[in-house]
């Protein structure tokens, strides 16, 4: 898959013969961690958290998920960085109904130590001022930065600083493929207890980053507003730290929540399992008196595979929703189907993968919620996409080459060359028990030559109609010029109605 798809690979082995440098960040880390958890045993709330780095050493010698060797950007710096500390897991205060209203009170505490993976400008003149704090995503038994990959050009080309944050368990020590097992001797001294604490690991290495202090994470950047953001289990995560904790720690000036589904994150439960006996009800929204900008950015295959038609809301003050027609939760995109050559099958699924160019709206969508958030300007409100029976397994409604209906009208729906839709994709192979996400990859069917001349009796007609839907979305503010300038240089270039 390439770079946008649903994990970065986690880069190549280096190099062996660390364990002495790394044995001296162990040392030194864990006598932090002891003094964190001396001090918390004479205060009333969690200490602030202990920073350790930058990491190097260990059997591989480089994070994982980090800059393959030779692809760091010029002009930009990573680092991982260990965070620990105490952290508190939380129990709900009165009901818990849809209206994401929802009150907490500090449970149990128990020590912890975590990793950041940290890329920003070298120079302090380039950075733009906001840090996107992601969530990473451990869907997939890993840590995945899921909205790194697809936001990566508009982070470089504008300056940002970004942080991923590992704050649920499975990410360091999932057997065989968390951080633990990736290298051992690196992070020695990494230790998660539980996801009913990952919204207090969250919370602290937020507060880390917003101190701002020389020397730490961020070097000498000045940071002027924090950006909360995660997609998929992260967003259901995001959702549940939204209503339930951004109201007393208020750490963050905006959030971006990407491609939720129907229910948010359990607040005592680990990865995606429900909290029983009194799981958090379906289709919760976002409180209506949060206080800061949140935008929620979902797809039509959001809707079909996770439910997140259920979520819907009213646009207010502080939140906006765009649906994306025609894209998928997960996708190899290409801005026009033709074929040859073959389309994708990504990770071994049974039919062509969707090829709708998710990342652009993504991209659009992080500069119209950083301009909200800096400028006040607040982004349109997208057309829902329209649906023809909430409850049915595909509740799109569709037209007659079975693209969506309504929703933002990306240009392969205005001017189509293919059926685009985020149905579930199946498993064409595969060991028994081995892990495969096709169901979140949707489908491309490509037309066939009678249907294209029908369609596009000349490449000319063609053209018009794609550029013209490519002006609209950028207008509108659903596409960035770099990614209308690639879309309609794919449409010149093909070779649709010549």
């Amino acid at each position: 898959m390439n770079r946008r798809s649903w994990a970065r690979s986690s880069g190549p082995v280096v190099g062996r013969g660390r364990r002495a440098r790394t044995s001296k960040v162990v040392s030194a880390f864990l006598l932090a961690l002891i003094g964190a958890v001396v001090t918390h045993a004479h205060a009333q709330q969690s200490p602030p958290a202990v920073v350790a780095g930058p990491v190097t050493g260990g059997d591989r010698g480089q994070p994982f998920g980090g800059w393959a060797a030779g692809a760091r950007p010029n002009g930009w710096v990573e680092e991982e960085w260990f965070v620990s500390g105490v952290a508190s897991s939380y129990r709900r205060l009165g009901a818990w109904g849809t209206d994401g209203r929802w009150d907490v009170a500090p449970h149990e505490t128990e020590p912890y130590a975590v990793r950041i993976l940290v890329r920003r400008p070298a120079e302090a003149s380039r950075f733009n001022g906001v840090v996107v704090v992601e969530w990473l995503n451990v869907t997939a038994r890993l840590e995945g930065a899921a909205d790194y990959a697809q936001m990566e050009e508009e982070l470089l080309r504008e300056g940002y600083a970004w942080v991923g944050v590992g704050a649920q368990a499975v990410g360091i020590h999932a057997e065989g493929t968390g951080l633990k097992a990736w290298d051992p001797a690196r992070y020695e001294p990494l230790q998660h207890p539980g996801d009913r604490f990952s919204y207090d690991i969250y919370s602290q290495a937020a507060r880390t980053l917003r101190s701002g202090d020389a020397g730490g994470p961020l070097g000498d950047l000045a940071p002027r507003h924090l950006i909360a953001a995660g997609r998929s289990q992260s967003a259901f995560r995001l959702v549940t730290y939204l209503n339930a904790f951004h109201p007393r720690e208020r750490l963050f000036d905006g959030y971006f929540v990407h491609s939720r589904g129907a229910t948010a994150a359990g607040l005592r439960s680990e990865a995606l399992a429900a909290d029983e006996p009194d799981p958090i009800p379906a289709g919760a929204r976002i409180r209506t008196d949060v206080d800061v900008p949140v935008f929620d950015l979902q797809t039509e295959g959001d809707m079909v595979t996770l439910g997140s038609h259920r979520t819907r809301q009213p646009a207010s003050d502080m939140y906006r929703r765009w649906e994306i027609a025609g894209a998928a939760h997960t996708e190899i995109p290409t801005w026009v189907v033709e074929v040859p050559p073959e389309l994708p099958r990504g990770p071994g699924c049974a039919e062509a993968v969707n090829a709708a160019p998710h990342h652009a709206f993504v991209k659009a969508g992080l500069r119209a919620l950083v301009d909200w958030v800096v400028s006040g300007r607040v982004p349109p409100q997208s057309p829902e996409i329209q649906l023809h029976d909430p409850a049915a397994t595909d509740p799109i409604a569709r037209d007659v080459h079975g693209n969506a209906l309504g929703g933002v009208r990306i240009p392969q729906l205005v001017a189509p060359t293919a059926t685009l839709d985020g149905r579930q994709n199946s498993v064409a192979a595969g060991g028994p028990g081995e892990q495969n996400f096709c169901f979140l990859f949707g489908n491309t069917r490509a037309f066939d030559d009678a249907k294209l001349r029908e369609l596009h009796p000349t490449h000319e007609a063609f053209v018009n109609r794609f550029v013209a839907s490519v002006d609209a979305l950028e207008r509108d503010g659903y596409l960035l010029a770099p990614e209308a300038e690639e879309a309609k240089r794919a449409a010149a270039q093909s070779g649709i109605g010549r």
